[in-house]
C-alpha cells in the first residue's frame, strides 16, 4: 500500500515491564520514500549510541532472516524495528528506566525535522476526527486486506 503511494514505512516494537506489567506496542509510521531509504542508517546509529557503553547483551542484533523471538533472549525487554518489507534491528533493553519510551518517535522526528512537542506532548484529538482518519485508512487498506476476502 505504501509503495503504491510512493511512501515507505517503519515498523517498530517495544516490549517492556515484562516482570510486573508486561506490555508490548507495535507501531507503523509512513514516511516519504527518500526519508524511508535512510531510516536503517538513523536507527542503527541511534541503537548503537543508546544506553551505556558496557552491556551484557549484544547492543545491535541484525534481524535479516531471523525471527525476533529467536533473536532476543526470552523474557528480556527489547526494542525492534523493520523497514517496509525489509528486516531491521533489535536491541535488548538493559535499563528500562533509562531507555526512552519514545525512542523511535525521537529518531523519526529527527529524520523529518519535527518539533519534539509532537511526540512528547501530543494534542488530544476528538473522537470524530479519529473516526474520520480511521475510515480513511480502512478505505485505502481494503484493497490489501486479505483477512476479509473470501475465495
Amino acid at each position: 500500500m505504501f509503495s503504491e503511494e510512493e511512501e515507505d514505512c517503519v515498523f517498530f516494537e517495544s516490549a517492556m515491564n515484562l516482570k510486573k506489567w508486561p506490555h508490548m506496542v507495535t507501531e507503523c509510521v509512513p514516511l516519504p520514500r527518500e526519508v524511508g531509504d535512510l531510516a536503517p542508517i538513523y536507527f542503527k546509529k541511534a541503537i548503537l549510541e543508546s544506553e551505556g557503553e558496557w552491556t551484557q547483551n549484544k547492543k545491535l542484533i541484525e534481524l535479516r532472516g531471523r525471527d525476533i523471538r529467536r533473536a532476543v533472549p526470552k523474557a528480556l525487554p527489547y526494542f525492534s524495528c523493520d523497514f517496509g518489507n525489509e528486516s531491521g534491528f533489535a536491541h535488548v533493553i538493559e535499563e528500562e528506566r533509562e531507555f526512552p519510551k519514545n525512542f523511535a518517535q525521537e529518531i523519526i522526528g529527527g529524520m523529518l525535522d519535527l518539533d519534539h512537542s509532537i511526540w512528547r506532548k501530543p494534542k488530544r484529538e476528538d473522537f470524530e476526527l479519529q473516526m474520520a482518519r480511521i475510515n480513511e485508512f480502512k478505505e485505502k487498506w481494503k484493497k490489501y486486506d486479505f483477512s476479509t476476502k473470501t475465495e
